[in-house]
């Protein structure tokens, strides 16, 4: 399945994985090629997961910086940023690691949510301090949409982790 992904022939692949190719002699002309030992083949099989992991990353993010790209005569200027606990983090170019590091700040971001805000309206209730709605109103607002997008919800759909893991 990953050559016909990958729009290359297995051989080709199972050689690129398997066999180092070394250029020798006196002008470097000659090619030789060695197998690769099993770490050899592991590394190099991890580091083009995550180079087609970071490919795929780059190419989802102008996708939806297309989608979300204002008219020219638009004054609205709107941007595609995470919230995390410190802020939103929006940059020119994100990088598959500033990704990862802002979906743990988003969960960090849920779990601070969670812990303060959603306990102390559970516990308003209880006590009949939200008479109005006003504090359940606030933990609906606490949920973040990019990690429902992110992991999904059970039995509501598949996130982007899901659909990705299983390609």
């Amino acid at each position: 399945a990953a050559p016909a992904l990958l729009r290359v022939e297995e051989d080709a692949l199972r050689a690129f994985l398997l066999k180092a190719e070394l250029n020798v002699g006196a002008a470097r002309r000659e090619r030789v090629f060695r197998g690769r030992s099993e770490r050899e083949v592991a590394t190099l099989r991890a580091t083009l997961a995550q180079e087609i992991y970071s490919s795929l990353f780059s190419w989802l993010t102008r996708l939806i910086g297309r989608g979300i790209v204002p008219p020219k005569r638009s004054v609205d200027c709107r941007k595609l940023g995470l919230l995390d606990l410190y802020g939103f983090e929006v940059f020119a170019v994100n990088g598959f690691e500033q990704f990862l590091i802002n979906y743990c700040n988003e969960r960090l971001q849920h779990f601070f949510n969670r812990q303060v805000v959603t306990c102390e309206a559970e516990e308003y209730a209880q006590e009949g301090l939200d008479a109005d709605g006003q504090w359940r109103k606030l933990t609906l607002s606490c949920q973040l949409p990019a990690l429902t997008l992110l992991e999904g919800e059970p039995g509501r759909g598949l996130g982007v982790f899901s659909v990705i893991n299983d390609r």
